[in-house]
């Protein structure tokens, strides 16, 4: 089963909100900033893991650097592993963003295509909604129509490979203007 991409990109929002706490803790030189990238590697690690998202063993190839980065100048050691750091925190912040961005595109193409759907939808006259109907049956009645209309057979395939019907419900729940059905 095709996983929900509204649930994963609000899960990635989630992590890439983080990343000033970690900006902060490295601009205020906290002893702490190492540790706390390594726990942010780590859960995003274990999220995309849960996603089933192959970019997960990017995370742990940066956490190993973490774990392996030996200061050259022991002088300036925490100045060096403060750099270190930052540079990890961009790198690591640009391959998540990557990630984000990807499943952005996609949600926006379904959407996109719903669109067009209810566009038909509308001109079908075929629906009406009865405030005391159960909203989520009524937008499983218009995807079952859609799915069924042979004209608008071939966008409902485009939308189930982009997103699951979860996501399709919802987006069409979203994007539904009751007045015009």
């Amino acid at each position: 089963m095709k996983r929900s991409i509204i649930d994963t990109i609000n899960r990635l929002e989630k992590q890439l909100s983080q990343v000033h706490f970690i900006v902060n803790s490295i601009e205020h030189k906290r002893a702490t900033s190492s540790k706390t990238l390594r726990d942010w590697l780590i859960e995003t690690e274990e999220l995309l893991q849960k996603l089933r998202i192959t970019e997960a063993s990017k995370f742990a190839t940066k956490r190993g650097e973490l774990s392996a980065f030996i200061p050259k100048d022991l002088r300036n050691k925490k100045r060096e592993q403060l750099q270190f750091c930052a540079s990890l925190l961009t790198q690591s912040q640009e391959d998540l963003w990557n990630l984000y961005e990807g499943f952005q595109i996609k949600l926006e193409n379904a959407k996109s295509l719903i669109t067009q759907l209810l566009g038909v939808v509308y001109q079908t006259n075929q629906f009406k909604y009865n405030p005391s109907e159960n909203f989520t049956l009524f937008l499983e009645r218009i995807w079952s129509f859609c799915k069924q209309h042979p004209q608008l057979n071939g966008i409902t395939m485009q939308i189930t490979n982009l997103i699951n019907k979860t996501d399709v419900l919802i987006i069409i729940g979203e994007e539904i203007d009751i007045e015009s059905i």
